[in-house]
Protein backbone atom coordinates (compact mmCIF):
# COMPACT_ATOMS: atom_id res chain seq x y z
CA UNK A 1 0.00 0.00 0.00
CA UNK A 2 1.38 3.38 -1.01
CA UNK A 3 1.67 6.13 1.54
CA UNK A 4 1.97 9.87 1.06
CA UNK A 5 2.07 13.24 2.78
CA UNK A 6 1.50 16.64 1.17
CA UNK A 7 3.31 19.73 2.49
CA UNK A 8 1.74 23.15 1.75
CA UNK A 9 4.67 25.49 2.52
CA UNK A 10 8.43 25.49 1.99
CA UNK A 11 9.05 25.49 5.72
CA UNK A 12 6.86 22.45 6.39
CA UNK A 13 8.49 20.57 3.50
CA UNK A 14 11.97 21.41 4.83
CA UNK A 15 11.08 20.00 8.24
CA UNK A 16 9.91 16.74 6.68
CA UNK A 17 12.92 16.50 4.38
CA UNK A 18 15.44 17.20 7.16
CA UNK A 19 13.81 14.64 9.41
CA UNK A 20 14.15 12.05 6.63
CA UNK A 21 17.80 13.00 6.02
CA UNK A 22 18.61 12.74 9.73
CA UNK A 23 17.08 9.27 9.92
CA UNK A 24 18.63 7.94 6.68
CA UNK A 25 20.56 4.70 7.10
CA UNK A 26 21.85 3.78 3.66
CA UNK A 27 21.54 6.49 1.02
CA UNK A 28 20.48 10.10 0.40
CA UNK A 29 20.00 11.28 -3.19
CA UNK A 30 19.18 14.98 -3.58
CA UNK A 31 18.52 16.87 -6.83
CA UNK A 32 17.78 20.60 -6.57
CA UNK A 33 17.39 23.54 -8.90
CA UNK A 34 18.16 26.07 -6.14
CA UNK A 35 20.23 25.02 -3.15
CA UNK A 36 21.85 27.51 -0.76
CA UNK A 37 23.33 27.16 2.71
CA UNK A 38 21.66 30.29 4.15
CA UNK A 39 18.66 28.44 5.67
CA UNK A 40 20.06 28.77 9.20
CA UNK A 41 17.14 27.16 11.05
CA UNK A 42 17.00 24.36 8.46
CA UNK A 43 20.63 23.52 7.87
CA UNK A 44 20.60 21.06 4.97
CA UNK A 45 24.33 21.46 4.38
CA UNK A 46 25.17 20.44 7.93
CA UNK A 47 22.80 17.47 7.93
CA UNK A 48 24.14 16.17 4.62
CA UNK A 49 27.70 16.47 5.94
CA UNK A 50 26.76 14.65 9.16
CA UNK A 51 25.02 11.90 7.21
CA UNK A 52 28.02 11.32 4.97
CA UNK A 53 30.36 11.28 7.98
CA UNK A 54 28.32 8.53 9.66
CA UNK A 55 28.60 6.34 6.59
CA UNK A 56 25.47 7.15 4.58
CA UNK A 57 25.99 7.35 0.81
CA UNK A 58 25.12 10.94 -0.17
CA UNK A 59 24.84 12.16 -3.77
CA UNK A 60 23.80 15.73 -4.60
CA UNK A 61 22.94 17.01 -8.10
CA UNK A 62 22.57 20.78 -8.47
CA UNK A 63 21.73 23.01 -11.40
CA UNK A 64 24.75 25.16 -12.19
CA UNK A 65 22.56 28.21 -12.88
CA UNK A 66 19.96 27.88 -10.16
CA UNK A 67 22.51 27.00 -7.47
CA UNK A 68 25.23 29.43 -8.53
CA UNK A 69 24.69 31.22 -5.19
CA UNK A 70 26.11 28.21 -3.34
CA UNK A 71 29.70 29.15 -2.53
CA UNK A 72 32.79 27.11 -3.35
CA UNK A 73 33.51 26.69 0.35
CA UNK A 74 30.14 25.00 0.87
CA UNK A 75 30.74 22.64 -2.06
CA UNK A 76 34.21 21.85 -0.71
CA UNK A 77 32.76 21.12 2.73
CA UNK A 78 30.31 18.64 1.24
CA UNK A 79 32.98 16.91 -0.82
CA UNK A 80 35.45 16.78 2.06
CA UNK A 81 32.80 14.94 4.09
CA UNK A 82 32.42 12.35 1.33
CA UNK A 83 29.36 13.76 -0.46
CA UNK A 84 29.42 13.31 -4.24
CA UNK A 85 28.40 16.69 -5.71
CA UNK A 86 27.58 16.98 -9.41
CA UNK A 87 26.39 19.99 -11.42
CA UNK A 88 23.95 19.95 -14.32
CA UNK A 89 25.24 22.32 -17.02
CA UNK A 90 23.91 21.98 -20.57
CA UNK A 91 23.70 25.38 -22.30
CA UNK A 92 20.07 26.61 -22.09
CA UNK A 93 18.75 23.45 -20.41
CA UNK A 94 18.21 23.43 -16.66
CA UNK A 95 17.34 20.75 -14.17
CA UNK A 96 14.40 22.44 -12.53
CA UNK A 97 13.57 19.32 -10.51
CA UNK A 98 13.32 19.11 -6.70
CA UNK A 99 13.82 15.49 -5.66
CA UNK A 100 14.97 13.81 -2.44
CA UNK A 101 15.22 10.02 -2.12
CA UNK A 102 15.97 8.36 1.22
CA UNK A 103 17.22 4.75 1.46
CA UNK A 104 15.44 3.93 -1.80
CA UNK A 105 12.10 3.66 0.03
CA UNK A 106 10.92 7.26 0.58
CA UNK A 107 10.96 10.18 -1.85
CA UNK A 108 10.00 13.86 -1.92
CA UNK A 109 8.90 15.52 -5.19
CA UNK A 110 7.45 18.97 -5.88
CA UNK A 111 8.31 22.63 -6.24
CA UNK A 112 10.25 23.38 -3.05
CA UNK A 113 13.74 24.87 -3.41
CA UNK A 114 16.19 25.45 -0.55
CA UNK A 115 16.95 29.12 0.13
CA UNK A 116 16.18 31.45 3.04
CA UNK A 117 13.98 33.85 1.05
CA UNK A 118 11.57 30.99 0.26
CA UNK A 119 10.93 30.05 3.91
CA UNK A 120 7.36 31.35 4.24
CA UNK A 121 6.20 30.81 0.68
CA UNK A 122 3.19 28.63 -0.02
CA UNK A 123 4.38 25.67 -2.07
CA UNK A 124 3.68 21.99 -2.63
CA UNK A 125 5.94 19.04 -1.96
CA UNK A 126 4.70 15.46 -1.69
CA UNK A 127 6.40 12.69 0.27
CA UNK A 128 5.72 9.22 -1.14
CA UNK A 129 6.65 5.62 -0.46
CA UNK A 130 5.89 2.36 -2.24
CA UNK A 131 6.72 1.22 -5.75
CA UNK A 132 6.62 4.75 -7.18
CA UNK A 133 9.93 5.40 -5.41
CA UNK A 134 11.59 2.92 -7.78
CA UNK A 135 10.57 5.10 -10.75
CA UNK A 136 11.89 8.23 -9.05
CA UNK A 137 15.16 6.47 -8.18
CA UNK A 138 15.66 5.34 -11.79
CA UNK A 139 15.01 8.88 -12.98
CA UNK A 140 17.60 10.24 -10.54
CA UNK A 141 20.06 7.61 -11.77
CA UNK A 142 19.52 8.71 -15.38
CA UNK A 143 20.20 12.33 -14.38
CA UNK A 144 23.26 11.13 -12.46
CA UNK A 145 24.64 9.47 -15.61
CA UNK A 146 23.86 12.56 -17.68
CA UNK A 147 25.88 14.68 -15.22
CA UNK A 148 28.89 12.38 -15.51
CA UNK A 149 28.31 10.16 -12.47
CA UNK A 150 30.34 6.94 -12.48
CA UNK A 151 29.07 4.97 -9.50
CA UNK A 152 28.03 1.59 -10.91
CA UNK A 153 25.42 1.00 -8.22
CA UNK A 154 23.50 4.04 -9.44
CA UNK A 155 24.16 3.75 -13.17
CA UNK A 156 23.03 0.13 -13.18
CA UNK A 157 19.50 1.07 -12.05
CA UNK A 158 18.97 3.86 -14.58
CA UNK A 159 17.00 1.73 -17.04
CA UNK A 160 13.23 1.95 -17.02
CA UNK A 161 11.10 -0.88 -15.70
CA UNK A 162 7.55 -1.78 -16.66
CA UNK A 163 5.34 -1.14 -13.65
CA UNK A 164 1.84 -2.47 -13.01
CA UNK A 165 -1.10 -0.10 -12.97
CA UNK A 166 -1.09 2.08 -9.88
CA UNK A 167 -2.98 4.94 -8.29
CA UNK A 168 0.15 7.09 -8.29
CA UNK A 169 2.85 7.41 -10.93
CA UNK A 170 5.94 9.49 -11.66
CA UNK A 171 6.37 11.56 -14.82
CA UNK A 172 9.58 13.21 -15.94
CA UNK A 173 10.67 15.48 -18.77
CA UNK A 174 14.03 16.24 -20.33
CA UNK A 175 16.02 13.28 -18.95
CA UNK A 176 17.40 10.92 -21.55
CA UNK A 177 14.88 10.57 -24.39
CA UNK A 178 11.90 11.62 -22.29
CA UNK A 179 11.35 14.95 -24.03
CA UNK A 180 7.57 15.00 -24.48
CA UNK A 181 6.10 12.87 -21.69
CA UNK A 182 5.05 15.84 -19.55
CA UNK A 183 3.28 17.55 -22.44
CA UNK A 184 1.55 14.29 -23.39
CA UNK A 185 0.27 13.78 -19.84
CA UNK A 186 -1.08 17.34 -19.64
CA UNK A 187 -2.77 17.04 -23.02
CA UNK A 188 -4.41 13.71 -22.18
CA UNK A 189 -5.66 14.92 -18.80
CA UNK A 190 -7.02 18.23 -20.07
CA UNK A 191 -8.73 16.54 -23.02
CA UNK A 192 -10.28 13.98 -20.64
CA UNK A 193 -11.75 16.66 -18.32
CA UNK A 194 -15.54 16.80 -18.21
CA UNK A 195 -16.36 19.10 -15.28
CA UNK A 196 -13.48 21.23 -14.04
CA UNK A 197 -9.75 21.87 -14.26
CA UNK A 198 -7.88 23.66 -11.49
CA UNK A 199 -4.30 24.79 -12.06
CA UNK A 200 -1.92 26.36 -9.53
CA UNK A 201 1.18 28.10 -10.84
CA UNK A 202 3.45 31.01 -9.83
CA UNK A 203 4.17 31.89 -13.47
CA UNK A 204 1.59 32.08 -16.24
CA UNK A 205 3.39 31.94 -19.62
CA UNK A 206 1.54 29.01 -21.29
CA UNK A 207 2.56 27.83 -24.77
CA UNK A 208 -0.02 28.06 -27.56
CA UNK A 209 -0.91 24.36 -27.55
CA UNK A 210 -1.78 24.56 -23.86
CA UNK A 211 -3.96 27.65 -24.35
CA UNK A 212 -5.74 25.85 -27.21
CA UNK A 213 -6.50 22.80 -25.06
CA UNK A 214 -7.85 24.95 -22.23
CA UNK A 215 -10.03 26.90 -24.67
CA UNK A 216 -11.41 23.66 -26.15
CA UNK A 217 -12.20 22.45 -22.63
CA UNK A 218 -14.14 25.66 -21.92
CA UNK A 219 -16.06 25.32 -25.18
CA UNK A 220 -17.27 21.86 -24.14
CA UNK A 221 -18.48 23.22 -20.78
CA UNK A 222 -15.52 22.56 -18.48
CA UNK A 223 -14.85 25.13 -15.74
CA UNK A 224 -11.17 26.13 -15.88
CA UNK A 225 -9.62 27.87 -12.85
CA UNK A 226 -6.06 29.15 -12.47
CA UNK A 227 -4.66 30.23 -9.10
CA UNK A 228 -1.58 32.46 -9.12
CA UNK A 229 -0.03 35.13 -6.88
CA UNK A 230 -1.14 38.71 -7.47
CA UNK A 231 2.47 39.83 -7.06
CA UNK A 232 4.96 37.17 -7.94
CA UNK A 233 8.66 36.81 -7.26
CA UNK A 234 10.64 37.82 -9.30
CA UNK A 235 8.62 41.00 -9.67
CA UNK A 236 9.08 41.39 -13.45
CA UNK A 237 7.03 38.21 -13.98
CA UNK A 238 3.97 39.91 -12.44
CA UNK A 239 3.39 41.89 -15.65
CA UNK A 240 3.41 38.71 -17.70
CA UNK A 241 1.03 36.97 -15.30
CA UNK A 242 -1.45 39.86 -15.49
CA UNK A 243 -1.17 40.03 -19.26
CA UNK A 244 -1.94 36.33 -19.74
CA UNK A 245 -4.62 36.41 -17.03
CA UNK A 246 -6.39 39.17 -18.96
CA UNK A 247 -6.16 37.21 -22.21
CA UNK A 248 -7.25 33.87 -20.71
CA UNK A 249 -10.13 35.46 -18.80
CA UNK A 250 -11.56 36.66 -22.10
CA UNK A 251 -11.47 33.04 -23.30
CA UNK A 252 -13.50 32.00 -20.25
CA UNK A 253 -10.80 31.00 -17.75
CA UNK A 254 -11.41 32.04 -14.13
CA UNK A 255 -8.14 33.47 -12.77
CA UNK A 256 -7.76 33.89 -9.02
CA UNK A 257 -5.07 36.16 -7.56
CA UNK A 258 -3.65 35.05 -4.22
CA UNK A 259 -2.55 37.75 -1.74
CA UNK A 260 0.85 36.20 -0.93
CA UNK A 261 3.58 34.44 -2.88
CA UNK A 262 2.64 30.92 -3.90
CA UNK A 263 5.28 28.84 -5.68
CA UNK A 264 3.17 25.65 -5.95
CA UNK A 265 2.70 23.79 -9.23
CA UNK A 266 -0.40 21.59 -9.31
CA UNK A 267 -3.34 20.49 -11.43
CA UNK A 268 -6.69 18.87 -10.56
CA UNK A 269 -8.98 17.18 -13.08
CA UNK A 270 -12.69 16.68 -12.22
CA UNK A 271 -11.85 16.16 -8.56
CA UNK A 272 -10.64 12.65 -9.45
CA UNK A 273 -7.02 13.12 -10.48
CA UNK A 274 -4.22 15.40 -9.27
CA UNK A 275 -0.66 16.38 -10.05
CA UNK A 276 2.11 17.93 -7.95
CA UNK A 277 5.46 18.68 -9.52
CA UNK A 278 8.28 21.07 -10.35
CA UNK A 279 6.91 22.32 -13.67
CA UNK A 280 5.70 25.89 -14.11
CA UNK A 281 2.92 26.74 -16.53
CA UNK A 282 5.39 28.03 -19.11
CA UNK A 283 7.34 27.13 -22.24
CA UNK A 284 10.56 26.42 -20.37
CA UNK A 285 9.03 23.65 -18.30
CA UNK A 286 7.33 21.93 -21.23
CA UNK A 287 10.04 22.34 -23.87
CA UNK A 288 13.44 22.92 -22.25
CA UNK A 289 13.90 22.12 -18.58
CA UNK A 290 14.25 18.76 -16.89
CA UNK A 291 11.12 18.46 -14.71
CA UNK A 292 9.49 15.90 -12.45
CA UNK A 293 5.99 15.37 -11.13
CA UNK A 294 3.66 12.90 -9.48
CA UNK A 295 0.23 12.20 -10.98
CA UNK A 296 -2.33 10.40 -8.86
CA UNK A 297 -5.96 9.31 -8.64
CA UNK A 298 -5.78 7.91 -5.11
CA UNK A 299 -9.08 9.34 -3.74
CA UNK A 300 -7.78 10.43 -0.34
CA UNK A 301 -4.73 12.10 -1.88
CA UNK A 302 -6.91 13.95 -4.39
CA UNK A 303 -9.21 15.11 -1.57
CA UNK A 304 -6.20 16.50 0.33
CA UNK A 305 -5.07 18.49 -2.72
CA UNK A 306 -8.65 19.73 -3.29
CA UNK A 307 -8.80 20.86 0.36
CA UNK A 308 -5.51 22.77 0.03
CA UNK A 309 -6.44 24.48 -3.25
CA UNK A 310 -9.94 25.36 -2.07
CA UNK A 311 -8.41 26.99 1.02
CA UNK A 312 -6.12 29.04 -1.20
CA UNK A 313 -9.03 30.01 -3.46
CA UNK A 314 -11.01 31.34 -0.49
CA UNK A 315 -8.12 33.71 0.26
CA UNK A 316 -7.98 34.85 -3.37
CA UNK A 317 -9.69 37.47 -5.52
CA UNK A 318 -11.32 36.64 -8.84
CA UNK A 319 -9.57 38.63 -11.56
CA UNK A 320 -11.74 41.02 -13.57
CA UNK A 321 -9.94 42.50 -16.62
CA UNK A 322 -12.63 45.19 -16.92
CA UNK A 323 -11.54 46.73 -13.62
CA UNK A 324 -7.84 45.97 -13.95
CA UNK A 325 -5.61 49.02 -14.19
CA UNK A 326 -3.22 48.85 -17.12
CA UNK A 327 -0.81 51.58 -18.20
CA UNK A 328 -0.24 52.43 -21.85
CA UNK A 329 3.19 50.80 -21.75
CA UNK A 330 2.02 47.51 -20.17
CA UNK A 331 1.23 45.73 -23.46
CA UNK A 332 4.62 46.32 -25.15
CA UNK A 333 6.35 45.71 -21.82
CA UNK A 334 4.50 42.43 -21.31
CA UNK A 335 5.45 41.35 -24.84
CA UNK A 336 9.10 42.08 -24.11
CA UNK A 337 8.92 40.23 -20.80
CA UNK A 338 7.34 37.21 -22.48
CA UNK A 339 10.48 37.00 -24.60
CA UNK A 340 12.59 37.39 -21.48
CA UNK A 341 10.33 34.76 -19.94
CA UNK A 342 12.61 32.21 -21.58
CA UNK A 343 14.99 32.96 -18.71
CA UNK A 344 14.85 30.41 -15.89
CA UNK A 345 12.84 31.40 -12.82
CA UNK A 346 12.26 29.53 -9.56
Amino acid sequence: MQKYRIFGTSEKAWKGMLSAITNARKSIYLEMYIFNNDTEDYNFLQELVKSAQRGVKVVVILDVFGSKILGKDAVAELRDAGVEVLFFSFFFRRTHRKILIIDGVTAFVGGVNIRQRFTFWKDLQVQVSGRIVGSILRSFARMYKECGGKDQLLTSISRSAVLPRAKMWFVERGVGKREHLLREYYEKRIVSARKNITIVTPFLFPPRWLIAHLHQAILRGVVVEILLPEKTDPHFATKINHSFASFLTRLGVQCYFMPSMNHAKAMLIDGREGMIGSQNFDRLSFHWNAEAGVFFHEPEMVRDLVRITEGWKKESTLFNPATAKFHWYDIPLAFLLRVLGLLPLW
